[in-house]
């Protein structure tokens, strides 16, 4: 007698579609990253829920840049650039270079309209390409369960929820204190060590920068979103984990440097 296969803990059989269930509220979504995201990544490959995820996300960092950008002094911000070219590159930049593009950055205005668009239009697709990473990966450190692009998205998006705390909390900084020179919202937020160390050296502040324990925790998230939704493999999904820590690492590490 031929034995019927037996569910795993998803509540599917090897080589079957997820199981339907019900989406979680972005709430819960949002909670749960934090106190029990392998639960989140389960439920998600059983009903890949993402729109308010992405809403949340993409408002928070909006809030944030928003305030950021109105009260942002952006001679200050090229002034204090040129400084750390200088200083951390040895790059001789000229003095009529400097003045022409201090007087560039005093007519320009707030950069508020160019702040919205980016983080409208940039942070969707920094998510496709993550998603992209992540279903490739699929393809050959998968298991035999189906797999879908929505999966990949839905777990690239929800994700992205462990670092709104970042944004949340600078875009409260930002409404509470004067933003000066500082060149990105995300060195204001006080999760951030460099927020509170003042550094001189500017490789330690970019060094410093990457310490954000919310930035950290979000590799553990998409360890789990790896493993629970797309269902990787343990070396696959470590190997994801690894190629976007080494990409992120620099982007924030510059940022630090810079801010």
């Amino acid at each position: 007698m031929n034995e019927s296969p037996t569910p795993n803990l998803y509540g599917e059989t090897p080589g079957s579609a997820p199981v339907q269930a019900a989406p979680q509220s972005v709430w819960d979504q949002l909670v749960g990253v934090f106190t029990e995201p392998t639960k989140v990544f389960q439920h998600l490959r059983l009903s890949p829920a993402w729109v308010g995820a992405l809403i949340l996300v993409i408002g928070t960092a909006l809030f944030a840049s928003l305030v950021w950008a109105a009260k942002v002094d952006m001679e200050a911000v090229v002034k204090h650039q040129m400084e750390v070219m200088e200083q951390a590159f040895h790059m001789a930049i000229p003095a009529d270079a400097m003045d022409k593009a201090m007087e560039q950055a005093a007519t320009s205005g707030q950069p508020i309209l160019k702040s919205a668009l980016g983080i409208i239009f940039i942070t969707p697709l920094i998510f496709l390409v993550m998603a992209g990473i992540l279903y490739g990966f699929t393809r050959f450190g998968g298991t035999d369960e189906e797999v879908t692009f929505k999966h990949a998205w839905a777990a690239t998006v929800v994700h992205g929820l462990s670092m709104v705390p970042i944004a949340l909390l600078a875009g409260i900084v930002c409404l509470v204190r004067p933003v000066g020179g500082a060149a990105s919202y995300a060195s204001l937020a006080p999760s951030n060590p460099g927020f509170w160390m003042h550094l001189e050296n500017p490789w330690l502040r970019g060094l410093v920068g990457i310490f954000d324990p919310f930035y950290l925790f979000s590799f553990v998230v998409l360890f789990l979103a790896a493993r629970h939704t797309l269902r990787l493999k343990t070396w696959a999904a470590a190997l994801v984990v690894g190629l976007m820590g080494f990409f992120g690492f620099l982007f924030h590490f510059f940022n630090g440097l810079f801010s």
